[in-house]
């Protein structure tokens, strides 16, 4: 093997190496944003439902803020399955991408 065919052979591998780099990135920061917006669904309800705690003045409105807790709960899960779901799916689409990038002819 010459040294230009194994430079050629070198370039190609970092060429493709830095694609799927790139391409794993991209999924990472989805997948990160989709954490954060979860999270901050999750954080804004809470501070909802603890700003209303602090102001309930009675046992009736404590009474209705627990029915309430309940029901972010419930909306709570909700959000977290969607989120996984689409975590999935960018977990998908990036192997996906990776596995086309794999299988790319080489160049000659």
């Amino acid at each position: 093997m010459s040294h230009a065919s194994g430079y050629a052979d070198f370039a190609r591998f970092v060429e493709q190496a830095t694609a799927a780099q790139a391409l794993a990135w991209r999924g990472m920061e989805r997948v990160a944003d989709l954490h954060l917006q979860a999270m901050e669904g999750h954080a804004r309800a809470a501070s909802g439902l603890m700003a209303d705690a602090m102001t309930a003045t009675d046992a009736n409105a404590l009474r209705t803020l627990m029915a309430r807790g309940g029901d972010l709960q419930r909306e709570s899960v909700e959000r977290a399955a969607s989120a996984a779901g689409d975590i999935f799916d960018v977990a998908v689409e990036t192997a996906t991408s990776l596995g086309a990038l794999a299988g790319q002819p080489a160049r000659a």
